[in-house]
């Protein structure tokens, strides 16, 4: 459903005919829009005692400039080694990451970067987490101070700026991590799974506070996730992958219209789209539950279902 998960060379746009209008304009105007980062046949093996283990085959594919996409697939399909490569912190084994016209080589400034757990430094604020990179990046105390409390603000924690760690919610540390990571005015942020230890309540604030913070940002950004609602309610496409070795399935366009609802959860085209995920991943697998054996551990005739 995408044009680009192929080689990175230049392919033709994508048939919009089973889009609204408006979706199709914006997917056009997507397209047309410089490409950030550009997924060259990258491939990854890791040694073990066990012998050559093949995380990612030949992945290819391109982001523009401000464009949302979530990546997603099977435990195994390397959707993690896929995000932390474009990070800089594993290198490809085959193939190329370019941002813009530079091949990535390592870690830069111009990435910014989120996991699932928290990684902020518990002896320092949140007004000194957010500074810390800024700093290192050679800005002064006084310069770092002021852009931190301005990503802050934007984070919507102002009030929060001299807690530690320890005084915030799960959700408030994600956010106080987006803000470090956007405070380098990186060109792509990578997510890697971010809400994935969150509740099912502040993952859906987080989700709405990604959105509105991605809407005032000039960024990228690549969103790893095993949560297909998740990627259906936040991306522009998503890219499907399958596992051993890790492979790209397909390139999905999400056609539902922006800016996104939470009542779009319930949409006929939310829960088609959600179904061809679906059936991308699983297919015609059998489910885990008609796969455990066939022990009882209760008395006969004392059934629940």
């Amino acid at each position: 459903m995408g044009p680009e998960n192929g080689s990175a060379t230049v392919l033709p746009l994508p048939d919009y005919r089973d889009k609204s209008a408006e979706v199709a304009e914006r997917f056009r105007r997507i397209y047309e829009r410089p490409v950030v980062l550009n997924i060259c046949d990258v491939g990854k093996v890791f040694e073990t005692d066990r012998g050559p283990v093949t995380a990612l085959d030949r992945i290819s594919f391109r982001a523009h400039r401000r464009e949302l996409i979530c990546v997603i697939g099977a435990s195994g399909c390397g959707k993690s080694t896929l995000a932390r490569i474009v990070a800089g912190l594993d290198a490809p084994t085959s193939g190329r990451v370019l941002l813009g016209d530079r091949e990535v080589r390592g870690p830069g400034r111009d990435r910014g970067m989120v996991f699932q757990t928290y990684t902020l430094f518990p002896w320092r604020t949140v007004l000194e987490n957010v500074m810390f990179g800024l700093e290192v990046g050679g800005s002064s105390r006084h310069s770092a101070e002021e852009e931190a409390r301005e990503w802050i603000e934007v984070v919507g924690l102002g009030r929060f700026a001299g807690a530690y760690p320890h005084e915030l919610s799960g959700g408030m540390k994600q956010r106080v991590a987006i803000a470090r990571a956007l405070a380098n005015q990186p060109r792509v942020l990578l997510m890697d799974e971010p809400f994935g230890a969150l509740d099912a309540q502040t993952r859906a604030e987080m989700q709405g506070y990604l959105l509105q913070i991605w809407k005032i940002v000039d960024v990228t950004v690549l969103f790893v996730t095993h949560d297909l609602d998740e990627a259906v309610y936040l991306a522009d496409r998503i890219l499907v992958m399958g596992p051993h070795p890790g492979h790209l399935l397909e390139v999905v366009e999400v056609p539902l219209e922006r800016p996104r609802r939470p009542a779009q959860l319930e949409s006929p085209l939310f829960l088609a789209t959600r179904r061809h995920l679906e059936a991308l991943i699983y297919g015609s697998r059998v489910r885990t539950t008609e796969l455990l054996p066939r022990f009882r551990f209760t008395q006969a005739g004392d059934d629940v279902e």
